[in-house]
C-alpha cells in the first residue's frame, strides 16, 4: 500500500488550519463556560455567603445553649424573628410569603445544626476549648444583622428563575465550610426546584 504523498506547502497549510482550530477549541472550553459559571453563581454567592455565616453563628448559639442547658428551640424568638422579618420584607417590596419561604428553612437548619454539634460534644466530639460568647449582648445582634442583610440579597434574587443546579452549587459552597450535608440540603431549600428523578 502506497501512502499519497503531501506537498510540504499543503502539509504546512493542514498543520496550521488544524492548529487554528484547536485554539479556537480551546479558547471555548475554557473561556466560555467561565463566563457562565460567573453568570449563574454571582447573584448568587452574596446570599450563600450569609447563609455560611448565619450557620457559623449556629454553632456559637449551640455552645452557648449546650454550656447553659438551654434548649435548642425557641419557639417564641422564632416566631418574633419571623414576625419582624416579615415587616421589612414589606418595606424592601417583599411579601410576608417571599419572607418566609427563605427563614424557615434557614431556622429549620439552624435547629438542626445546633442538634447535631451539642449530640456530638455531649459524646465528647470535637468539644470547643474556648468560653461561649454570650448570647444576648454578642449572637444575637450579629444573627439579626446577618438576617436583614439576608433579606436585602433575597429581594434581588427570589423572583429569578432559580433552577436546581442553582441550588446544588449553593448546597457545594456550604459544604466546602463544613457545613453538614443535611443541614445544607435544608438551607438551600429556597433555591431552586427538585433535581433530576424527583417526584
Amino acid at each position: 500500500m502506497r501512502w499519497p504523498i503531501v506537498a510540504p506547502i499543503e502539509f504546512l497549510s493542514v498543520i496550521t488550519r488544524r492548529s487554528l482550530l484547536f485554539g479556537l477549541f480551546w479558547v471555548l472550553i475554557t473561556a466560555f463556560p467561565a463566563s457562565v459559571t460567573a453568570a449563574v453563581d454571582a447573584p448568587l454567592n452574596p446570599l450563600v455567603t450569609l447563609m455560611i455565616q448565619r450557620l457559623q453563628l449556629s454553632r456559637e448559639v449551640a455552645w452557648n445553649k449546650c454550656r447553659a442547658g438551654i434548649p435548642v428551640a425557641d419557639p417564641a424568638r422564632e416566631a418574633r424573628m419571623l414576625t419582624d422579618l416579615r415587616s421589612a420584607g414589606v418595606q424592601e417590596g417583599l411579601s410576608a410569603a417571599e419572607v418566609t419561604r427563605l427563614f424557615l428553612p434557614q431556622i429549620a437548619a439552624s435547629r438542626r445544626y445546633q442538634q447535631e454539634l451539642i449530640a456530638g460534644w455531649r459524646s465528647g466530639i470535637d468539644i470547643p476549648r474556648i468560653e461561649p460568647l454570650d448570647l444576648a449582648a454578642e449572637i444575637r445582634p450579629r444573627l439579626d444583622k446577618v438576617n436583614r442583610e439576608m433579606l436585602r440579597q433575597w429581594v434581588k434574587i427570589c423572583r429569578e428563575p432559580l433552577d436546581w443546579a442553582d441550588k446544588e452549587e449553593a448546597r457545594r459552597m456550604l459544604l466546602e465550610r463544613g457545613i453538614p450535608s443535611d443541614v445544607a440540603k435544608i438551607a438551600v431549600g429556597p433555591l431552586g426546584g427538585p433535581g433530576p428523578g424527583s417526584r
